[in-house]
């Protein structure tokens, strides 16, 4: 097999046009599309589907662009190892965060990191939607909540709590919540929905292991926590919302934390990455920085209390 065919085919993958690839790869459109011919008689299967406006990978391309991926890092990864080049990070990352983990949490770091790094180039999407890690080629994902795949490696980085808040406006409107049962029906409260998380039950436990669900009606279901957070600070309903994100609001008093006494279930939070026998160079280094700076930035919080 031509490696150079290989490697053609990822850039005409990465950018959907064979213009752009020839363009990057410095070479003509037409020796672009003959590599990509090659392979294709090579393997057997058509690779690529063109039209006029769009390439779209066929199942098999898209099987073997997978491979392709993990092809052509073992064999740089390989070159670095032999050559003077030993300690130079460099490559293409694909990273798939939360919106608000990358907002708030992980994209200054990621800044950072790319400062430092200057040979890596990453591809950042913020997203609340359900990824496929292996599928879709992503090198490391920040999942908040359980992971259920084997498949994957996940560090764990941290756990979020929650808290259960609402607006002043609101309580004035609605009554105030001192006790459990001012928030179980038939209390017309609502509640707000975010699904930018696995949603997890609204469980109440307390010091002595009692444990209670309520289950209320809800007005509105969103897709990020920012828009469910907004909805509280408008006075629409009640929502259990991460603490780093709303501490800010109840120290100025626009929201109200409630039920304190009780424990709310936290959700950990962790990186994710697929479970390959050779981890490129820059992942690990990626991966040791964010639990580096996780680390720092939860020691800088506890002696901010102390």
């Amino acid at each position: 097999m031509d490696l150079n065919a290989v490697l053609v085919f990822s850039y005409v993958v990465e950018y959907a046009s064979f213009t752009q690839a020839a363009s990057a790869l410095d070479m003509t459109k037409s020796t672009v599309s003959r590599k990509i011919d090659e392979l294709e008689r090579h393997l057997g299967v058509r690779l690529i589907t063109r039209s006029t406006r769009s390439l779209i990978l066929t199942p098999e391309g898209e099987r073997f662009y997978q491979s392709a991926i993990q092809m052509l890092e073992v064999i740089e990864q390989a070159e670095l190892e032999v050559s003077a080049n030993q300690d130079l990070v460099r490559g293409k990352l694909n990273v798939v965060m939360p919106v608000e983990v990358g907002h708030l949490f992980a994209g200054p770091f990621l800044n950072t990191f790319l400062k430092q790094y200057p040979e890596v180039n990453i591809n950042l999407e913020l997203t609340n939607r359900e990824v496929d890690i292996v599928g879709e080629g992503i090198d490391l994902y920040i999942q908040v909540g359980e992971l259920n795949d084997s498949n994957l490696i996940s560090r764990p980085i941290t756990n979020s709590k929650r808290a259960l808040v609402a607006s002043p406006d609101y309580l004035q409107q609605f009554g105030e919540i001192t006790k459990l049962e001012d928030i179980a029906p038939p209390h017309k409260k609502i509640k707000i929905i975010s699904k930018a998380v696995k949603p997890l039950p609204w469980q109440f436990s307390t010091n002595d292991g009692m444990s209670t669900i309520v289950n209320l009606p809800h007005q509105l279901q969103v897709n990020t926590i920012t828009a469910s957070l907004q909805a509280s600070l408008d006075g629409l309903g009640i929502s259990l919302i991460p603490e780093f994100i709303c501490l800010e609001h109840l120290s100025s008093g626009r929201l109200v934390r409630l039920l304190p006494e009780y424990k709310m279930p936290t959700l950990p939070v962790s990186l994710v990455y697929p479970n390959r026998k050779l981890v490129p160079k820059r992942l690990k280094v990626l991966v040791d920085y964010l639990l580096e700076c996780v680390e720092d930035m939860e020691e800088m919080m506890v002696n901010k209390l102390l």
